[in-house]
């Protein structure tokens, strides 16, 4: 089955539900793509597969896939179907983007991690300020909480 993508170019003036039954069109087109792709590749894979894979372990391979698993193998069909510029350019941007959020997820992390270390400071400091504020012949225990 060959994949056709819709052009919205050519309907500009689309109101919401024939947006929508575009979009479930789509999908249902997606959908039956995928399972041919499934299809073929469980085909495959039993010809070189040997005989001990069960029939159940296939499907639960093929049930791991989600939605971004879809969503990028859709992504890739749509940038091999371009020109070799534009498929690059489109290649190069999705790397930025990709980088950007790997970039600000790290950055995160070790926001996290600095906050942890000056809470683990603080309740050290604390811990050394009630040793030292107990007098040697006193029996009162000063404690001190740290606010955060």
């Amino acid at each position: 089955m060959a994949f056709r993508r819709h052009s919205m170019k050519s309907k500009p003036n689309l109101d919401r539900e024939q947006l929508l039954q575009s979009i479930v069109r789509d999908r249902a087109l997606l959908n039956d793509y995928f399972q041919d792709l499934r299809t073929k590749e469980c085909q495959t894979t039993d010809q070189e597969e040997p005989p001990t894979t069960t029939v159940s372990q296939k499907t639960m391979h093929m049930q791991q896939r989600d939605s971004y698993d879809l969503f990028f193998e859709s992504a890739c069909i749509s940038i091999k179907s371009l020109p070799p510029k534009l498929a690059a350019e489109a290649k190069s941007r999705i790397s930025q983007i990709i980088t950007e959020f790997e970039l600000r997820a790290i950055s995160q992390q070790e926001a996290q991690q600095e906050k942890q270390k000056e809470k683990q400071q603080i309740t050290k400091t604390v811990r050394l300020s009630n040793e030292s504020s107990m007098g040697p012949s006193s029996e009162i225990v000063y404690e001190f909480e740290a606010y955060s």
